[in-house]
């Protein structure tokens, strides 16, 4: 049964390796994009400035119409995420990469302790990680957005981090039966 766990562990170290650079890369392209469009972002700031200006001089229900779409405009500058969002996120994603390797040791040198811990920290790297992805939908070259990225290589990690941490589990019964 340890056999089987391990080689599956494999595959799963392999697949998050394969998700982990994929989500940096597109964190990357995400915010190479940001980073072009800044100068388009300014300029319909600034034409939502003169906007209000025009609206003050008008009245009636397409007054209440333009303010309604000016502030629209507004908040959906607003949720645009900056490059240091980006940057955390390909941060966390190495992270994960990181720690798959680190699982991938614990699958054949089992360590209850520290397996338990890492655990607790995969767990807390996935919510990190999908809390603070931007939720960006799919582009042309991918049709998952950030978040969907981050359950697609934390989820194998979690699982991961199970298997080792059964191995070194059922290693410490073992030991603890034949006395040592």
């Amino acid at each position: 049964m340890k056999t089987t766990v391990r080689i599956f562990g494999i595959f799963i170290i392999l697949f998050v390796l394969l998700a982990s650079s994929a989500s940096i890369w597109r964190s990357q392209r995400d915010k190479d994009e940001l980073r072009e469009s800044q100068e388009l972002i300014a300029q319909a700031q600034q034409s939502l400035t003169l906007m209000k200006e025009e609206v003050k001089n008008m009245t009636g229900e397409s007054k209440l119409e333009m303010e309604n779409q000016i502030a629209e405009a507004e908040s959906g500058i607003k949720k645009l995420p900056s490059e240091s969002t980006f940057t955390i996120v390909q941060v966390l994603f190495g992270a994960s990469m990181v720690l798959s390797i680190v699982f991938g040791v614990f699958l054949f040198r089992p360590n209850l302790k520290s397996s338990k811990t890492l655990l607790v920290m995969s767990i807390l790297l996935l919510l990190a990680t999908y809390f603070i992805s931007p939720d960006i939908e799919g582009g042309k070259y991918s049709g998952f957005s950030n978040r969907t990225l981050a359950l697609i290589t934390g989820i194998p990690l979690i699982v991961l981090a199970l298997f080792a941490f059964w191995i070194a589990k059922k290693k410490n019964v073992e030991s603890l039966r034949n006395g040592r």
